[in-house]
């Protein structure tokens, strides 16, 4: 049993070996990380093999010896005498000649899927049209709002409790709004200078190399969270203050459709 399992782990590694590039560390974390499921190589050779073709994707000087014979290998992995012997063995042959069969029983049950693809892709063209033809004739009820901006003119602000109460302007208590401050961080420059009412991420999506270069630097700014909660109704969202009393709005209360998006306030 113990045999089998190390043949198993050769014939894998020399497969391996011959497929793939070890210089592409996206290529090597893609082995591990299906290594890290499977675990087929826990054997000495195994850990070896794993460990020296993460050292060749990470750029880690290694030497050239071969992880099954250590005699000189001209990949840094499995020399050529090895990969030679371990391919034509009768293990080898017993793997390649159930996978060919393995590959007709898939080619007769490929049709078989193509055929019923067909079926399902055909009832499905059937429901997208059915569906078009109610979204062509059912009146809109829904329609896309433009989010809201602040009629407040840019008041620059000291710190947290200047912040809040610019935000309480347009969010007031006595309409059913409450603010709570989060915390300070940072956020883009850029985004604080956009006209009001734009999304930020859909200029961002547009903005050249040097726009982007401009627009991406960091600035201090205040961040709170705003809610309205009703007996049958909540909305909520994020606001975002900087120095210069510019507001970054995100949320539901803001009535954009996007409301995973920064939109300019004020």
């Amino acid at each position: 049993m113990a045999e089998d399992k190390l043949k198993q782990e050769i014939f894998y590694m020399v497969s391996l070996t011959s497929k793939y590039d070890f210089t592409k560390m996206e290529v090597v974390e893609g082995i591990l990380r299906l290594e890290n499921d499977r675990r087929i190589l826990d054997s000495v050779i195994g850990r070896r093999f794993k460990s020296k073709i993460f050292d060749i994707a990470a750029g880690v000087s290694v030497d050239n010896k071969c992880v099954i014979c250590g005699q000189p290998a001209d990949n840094k992995v499995i020399c050529q005498h090895c990969m030679s012997t371990v391919s034509t063995s009768d293990y080898a042959k017993s793997k390649i000649k159930a996978k060919k069969a393995s590959f007709k029983m898939n080619g007769v049950l490929k049709r078989v899927l193509q055929y019923s693809a067909i079926c399902i892709l055909t009832i499905l063209l059937c429901i997208q049209s059915w569906l078009l033809y109610l979204l062509y004739t059912i009146e809109i009820t829904n329609p896309y709002e433009d989010p809201v901006v602040s009629t407040k003119s840019l008041v620059p602000v000291d710190d947290v409790d200047d912040a809040k109460f610019q935000l309480s302007l347009d969010f007031p208590e006595e309409y059913g709004y409450t603010i709570t401050y989060v915390r300070k961080d940072e956020d883009y420059v850029g985004r604080f200078l956009l006209d009001r009412g734009d999304c930020c991420n859909q200029v961002e999506k547009k903005l050249t190399d040097k726009q982007r270069y401009d627009y991406f630097f960091k600035e201090p700014v205040y961040v709170f969270y705003v809610t309205n909660i009703q007996e049958h109704s909540a909305k909520l969202g994020i606001a975002e203050v900087n120095s210069r009393g510019a507001i970054l709005v995100m949320g539901s209360f803001n009535d954009g459709r996007q409301t995973d998006s920064f939109y300019k306030y004020r």
